[in-house]
């Protein structure tokens, strides 16, 4: 209870708020606490969306004095009673686009048992009274953006069972008060800045099912104590750095369903002994530092539904036995060191609907069974060895999406069966030894976009049903051996924006060929001996302009073509005399124009990856060579990676910096360059000098993106991080653009449901909570946010 000379002071407040509403009291009222409490909530709180407007206690005091005060509050949104009482047992406050400080007044609402004030924009500390409420059970302040060190007391809270905190901006360490609630059964202290060791007094939670530390800047081991979770069901614990590799001690939770350890810098080997985990059902090791062999024993995880060990060091064979886990539905083993053949047994598992085993050696035949229970949906087996032919009931079941067999030794004919895969999308088998021709129907399937089947053995001539593809965006068949007669229907298909079929000498032979691809180029000469010579000879106007195919033509063919007798290009830009610089031409505008003009359209994925993550960007390095100077690329300045100043020599990472300036000019609006950022210096630079000082990101985040929506903000923050490492000014410290691709999939809002607590992050569509089954993701938050 308060001292009367302060509870006469919180009773001059609350009557100075209800005086706002026009009423006058004639006589002294007391205030209820929990009443109290709720209009001191309400009083203290930033509410744009006007969410406390049925928070109204006028007949609170307008009844007689002596009469029983009817406990309005029970009826205010978000506030629940006791059935029996007028005592508050729950305060849902979430999704409110709620700020400003929480007011040490909630301490009066002393049966409180469930707190939720997630999806907010609280910032600063975390009230420090919330913990003064004794008999809370669940405790939600997820989605806001507490920025401090985690305050003290939290172990009063001794039948706490649910803590969800997800998605702050805490520093420092991981609170060790926490290990005293001997009744928490869910944790989640991801998604903020919190560092240092993992305490290994958090193997101390008896009834312990979901532990979700992810997306920290946490360091060290992982302690083996966390093994002796053994009610444990959920542990989330990637995107972190830590040392050593997965404790062997793991293998003694016999309840864990699901376990991930993405992204963390993990190294050694896998023990064997984490097969007897015989309930988990989804492993996910992808981006780490793990070698040795995959074991046999996983073949003993028979529940196991998801496994994804890519992005490692992963050598051997792939072990036979895990053809044996007939519950799987998704194996990712790309991008390792694995070699051998693909066992039989898994083109046999009944419910595989993912395989990708992109960049490895393995050798041998893709299993002829694969696809035939009618559920793949994507193989990627590009950059192997494989030989023999390509399975004949792939798209058994008409769910196959991708099909990537790029850059292997893959023989024989193309089953006829695709003709009749409706489902499929992407279709990559460059750089094989396939033959025979395309079957009629193939290129026409009704959800057809890219196709890519350039470098093979293929002849015969073009099916005339490309006329009639529906969605077809993308068709190479170059460096084969078709006719090169075109269909006489090409221009029916009305998607198609690229189609590269061989060099120019050979294209000669059909005249449809010529207007196929029309390239509007305007060229000025600024040498002196030719800009007379144009001026009094030729006007140069669109109907004079060269109508070349141009894909697939090499330096030496380029260097050939003419228009009259003036040189259409050699080199780079065109002969010493006479510069031309060539664009394709964008209907819509380019990404300037996306990022900066009137329309000013958000892309938050403005990226062209190839499938398995792999190239995209900017693609620099393809454009410059060393002995180029920098001239070439002075249109560029803002995007180029400051290693070409003292090398002049870019690569991939130099692709990746560029990138990263771009997510920058997404998230701040501002221009890669700007009077603004100071002379000489870039959005980099002003970034970088916005993210040391105190509250600068909110200098730059543009407002006019959503930064004002706490939901988009979040994406945001992570997008900003993304940037930020992209950008890095070692080239060895960027990441691939693989890695870029996965970590941005992260940042999209996928991860939990704002008003599902204790829900770690999910996959796809789902997320699985600790109790078991899986929940629908929710597209949008409840709450909307609309911008000027």
């Amino acid at each position: 209870m308060k001292p009367p000379f302060l509870l006469l002071l919180s009773l001059t407040a609350t009557f100075s708020l209800l005086t706002q509403n026009s009423l006058v009291f004639s006589v002294p009222t007391a205030v209820p606490l929990p009443l109290l409490s709720l209009l001191s909530l309400k009083s203290s709180f930033k509410d744009p969306l006007s969410t406390f407007h049925d928070w109204d206690p006028t007949p609170a005091f307008s009844v007689n004095p002596n009469a029983q005060v009817e406990p309005v509050w029970c009826y205010w949104s978000g506030v629940k009673c006791h059935p029996n009482t007028a005592q508050i047992t729950t305060l849902d406050l979430s999704r409110r686009n709620l700020s400003g400080p929480i007011p040490p007044e909630i301490r009066y609402l002393s049966r409180l048992i469930h707190l939720n004030l997630s999806g907010n924009n609280f910032d600063g500390l975390l009230q420090p009274a919330i913990f003064e409420l004794a008999e809370l059970r669940t405790l939600d302040i997820s989605h806001n953006y507490f920025n401090s060190t985690f305050p003290p007391g939290i172990s009063k809270l001794k039948f706490l069972r649910l803590f969800n905190a997800y998605s702050n901006s805490f520093t420092g360490p991981l609170p060790q008060e926490l290990v005293h609630l001997r009744f928490l059964e869910q944790l989640n202290l991801g998604g903020s800045y919190f560092e240092g060791n993992i305490p290994p007094g958090y193997g101390g939670f008896p009834r312990l099912k979901l532990l979700y530390l992810a997306g920290n800047v946490l360091e060290g081991p992982i302690p083996p104590q966390l093994g002796f979770l053994a009610q444990l069901e959920r542990m989330e614990i990637g995107y972190n750095a830590f040392e050593g590799g997965v404790p062997a001690e793991f293998s003694m939770l016999s309840n864990l369903r699901y376990l991930d350890i993405s992204n963390t810098n993990l190294s050694g080997t896998l023990a064997p002994e984490l097969g007897n985990l015989t309930m988990l059902e989804d492993l996910l090791l992808f981006k780490n530092r793990i070698s040795g062999e995959i074991p046999a024993g996983f073949g003993n995880l028979k529940a196991l539904k998801f496994l994804d060990l890519s992005d490692n060091r992963l050598s051997g064979t792939i072990p036979a036995e895990l053809g044996t886990c007939k519950g799987l539905t998704m194996l990712s083993l790309m991008n390792n060191y694995l070699r051998g053949e693909i066992p039989e047994k898994i083109g046999e598992l009944p419910d595989l609907g993912t395989l990708l085993l992109w960049n490895n050696s393995l050798n041998g035949t893709l299993p002829q069974k694969l696809g035939s229970n009618g559920k793949l949906e994507k193989i990627d087996v590009s950059s192997n060895s494989l030989t023999g032919a390509i399975p004949p009931d792939l798209c058994q079941g008409n769910k196959l999406v991708k099909i990537i067999l790029f850059s292997n030794r893959l023989v024989d004919q193309l089953p006829r069966s695709l003709t009749n895969c409706i489902s499929l999308t992407r279709f990559r088998v460059q750089n094989n030894l396939l033959n025979g021709s395309i079957p009629y129907g193939f290129l026409s399937l009704p959800n057809l976009t890219f196709v890519d089947m350039s470098m093979n053995n293929f002849t015969g001539l073009i099916p005339e049903d490309l006329g009639n593809a529906v969605k077809l965006q993308y068709l190479n068949i170059s460096q084969n051996q078709f006719d090169a007669i075109l269909p006489d229907n090409l221009w029916n298909a009305t998607s198609l924006q690229y189609f590269r079929l061989v060099l120019p000498s050979s294209l000669a032979k059909s005249r449809t060929s010529s207007g196929l691809f029309v390239l509007a180029a305007w060229t000025r000469c600024f040498h002196s001996n030719y800009s007379r010579r144009f001026s009094n000879e030729h006007e140069i106007g669109t109907d004079r302009l060269p109508a070349v195919e141009l894909h697939g033509t090499s330096r030496r063919d380029e260097s050939a073509l003419t228009t009259t007798d003036k040189i259409l290009g050699m080199g780079s830009t065109g002969t010493q005399q006479c510069t031309m610089l060539l664009y394709e031409y964008m209907p819509n505008g380019n990404l300037d124009d996306l990022l900066h003009g009137k329309t000013r359209a958000r892309i938050w994925s403005p990226i062209g990856l190839r499938d398995g993550g792999q190239g995209g960007g900017f693609r620099v390095a393809k454009l410059i060579q060393s002995d180029e100077s920098m001239s070439v690329i002075a249109g560029s300045y803002g995007y180029i990676a400051p290693e070409y100043a003292y090398t002049l020599q870019v690569d991939e990472k130099s692709d990746i910096y560029s990138f990263g300036v771009v997510l920058m000019e997404i998230l701040s609006g501002k221009r890669s360059v700007d009077s603004e950022f100071g002379d000489g210096n870039s959005i980099v630079d002003w970034i970088r000098s916005k993210v040391k000082a105190k509250n600068g990101v909110n200098d730059i985040l543009d407002k006019n993106a959503g930064a004002s929506c706490a939901s988009v903000r979040e994406e945001m923050m992570q997008m900003l991080r993304i940037a930020l490492l992209c950008t890095s000014r070692n080239p060895a410290d960027r990441p691939s653009m693989r890695d870029v691709l996965l970590m941005l999939q992260e940042a999209k809002p996928k991860r939990k449901l704002p008003d599902i607590v204790g829900c770690g992050g999910g996959r796809d569509n789902v997320i699985s909570c600790g109790g078991g089954g899986e929940i629908p993701l929710a597209q949008k938050p409840v709450v909307e946010c609309y911008n000027n």
